[in-house]
């Protein structure tokens, strides 16, 4: 990497990743016309906290190393051993990639994981459990609560749809559902 970023920085956040085509434990209910649909306001700030960070420019590629915290815009923080941001042409985060004992909190969503990914353009985080060692794990403490662990954990940060692979569900609410 060519220069050596401050600890604190500010990234609009822009850009997309093609979608995984791993099959899936789908939610009915598709995602509503959303934010995801619209422009990406340049209001939208990303702050990135870390011990140190390289940037290059040239290669598009942010690397954030020790105790990173990506905060989005009051909408989620994520924080890592290691973190990416992939730039856009116009040198604009397109996504964040972060590796290593991931924490992801969104609204009343905790997850926890071995990797994740979050596309801005798409608004979805995607967590991954370790290859044969622990599972993606999300709880969901809001109106509905429950509990998924699986292979992949996909889900929107406008919407109430989630997509997990090869999936235990638990639901906490009255009369509640253990699906394994």
């Amino acid at each position: 990497m060519t220069a050596l970023l401050s600890a604190m920085l500010a990234f609009s956040l822009l850009g997309d990743m093609a979608p995984s085509t791993a099959k899936t434990a789908k939610a009915p209910d598709a995602p509503k016309a959303s934010k995801a649909s619209q422009p990406v306001a340049a209001t939208e700030v990303t702050r990135i906290r870390s011990d140190s960070a390289d940037y290059d420019r040239a290669a598009g590629m942010a690397v954030f190393e020790g105790h990173v915290c990506v905060e989005h815009a009051g909408e989620y923080t994520m924080n890592a051993d290691r973190i990416y941001a992939v730039m856009t042409s116009s040198n604009e985060i397109g996504r964040v990639v972060a590796v290593g004992g991931v924490t992801i909190t969104n609204a009343a969503r905790v997850g926890s994981c071995s990797m994740a990914t979050f596309r801005r353009a798409k608004r979805e985080i995607e967590m991954f459990g370790e290859a044969g060692g622990a599972q993606a794990r999300l709880v969901d403490g809001g109106e509905r609560p429950g509990e998924l662990e699986g292979d992949r954990i996909k889900f929107w940060l406008d919407a109430e749809q989630v997509e997990v692979e090869n999936s235990r569900i638990t639901t906490s609410e009255k009369g509640g559902v253990e699906l394994l």
